[in-house]
């Protein structure tokens, strides 16, 4: 004869399983690129490709591969995600990278005739139309601005592509390139205007912007991007060879992604 507890007992235990799961359960991710089953010399596949770059064996964060960005004195070194992902991240999306830096870290050419130089570069970046003026806008979700003795600030900043100024807010404190993986966190949302930066789980509150729903003066936060971009795009010329860069562990969400764990062997690989 079959116990009348059984049942009861095995709903249990279903339950219990199902609150295990939805705790451990990740983000909803659109996007999460490792590069683990890219070729080396590659791009994933959805992407398109701007510059020297590719992936590599050299450097992960986890796994054994991440994407290399080869050096260069300026320029972008990009790949491009576009299509389908798009309309799914709309106006609002989570971002995470890792990156690093190869050390020692270029530094800003001087002109002739000048007395000081720096660098702008764009790490995660994405086409879109203004929501304030209607024009084509490059919305620069993480870059920096390095100085004359090497040191850099994270930057937000809007470019508009018809004339218009750009515009943007830099970190008050500055940081230092480092050849340890370092983690990037953004987060965008069209329908308060709001824009978050963090480093290493610590927010940048320098430049968080909270504008409020239609307030689009100094945001500029699109409805809908037409792409994302990821890599290194430096503006200005870089001293030597120019910067050599690693990423990995990409990804876009609507939840906070948050970290992900480190390769048991990554020091061997840094």
């Amino acid at each position: 004869m079959k116990s009348p507890f059984l049942p009861v007992s095995f709903a249990l235990l279903i339950l219990a399983s199902s609150r295990v799961f939805a705790e451990t359960a990740p983000a909803e991710l659109i996007l999460s690129e490792d590069f683990e089953s890219t070729p080396v010399g590659q791009i994933p596949k959805g992407f398109t490709k701007t510059g020297a770059l590719g992936v590599a064996e050299d450097a992960a964060h986890s796994g054994h591969k991440s994407l290399r960005i080869e050096p260069a004195v300026k320029g972008a070194r990009i790949i491009t995600l576009t299509g389908e992902k798009m309309a799914a991240i709309g106006g609002t999306h989570w971002g995470r990278l890792y990156y690093k830096v190869k050390l020692p870290a270029p530094l800003p050419v001087v002109p002739e005739g000048k007395t000081t130089a720096g660098i702008h570069t764009t790490l995660v970046s994405g086409k879109a139309t203004s929501p304030l003026a209607n024009d084509p806008i490059d919305v620069r979700l993480m870059g920096t601005s390095t100085d004359m003795t090497g040191a850099f600030k994270y930057l937000f900043n809007v470019q508009p592509l018809k004339g218009r100024k750009e515009f943007g807010v830099g970190a008050k404190t500055k940081s230092q390139y480092t050849d340890e993986w370092t983690l990037a966190e953004w987060f965008v949302d069209h329908d308060t205007q709001t824009y978050q930066f963090f480093i290493n789980g610590q927010e940048i509150t320098d430049i968080a912007l909270h504008k409020g729903a239609g307030q689009f003066e100094g945001a500029e936060i699109p409805p809908v991007f037409q792409n994302l971009s990821f890599g290194w795009n430096n503006y200005q010329p870089a001293s030597g060879e120019g910067f050599t860069v690693w990423i990995d562990d990409l990804a876009l969400g609507k939840k906070r992604i948050g970290p992900t764990p480190a390769a048991a062997t990554s020091a061997a690989r840094k």
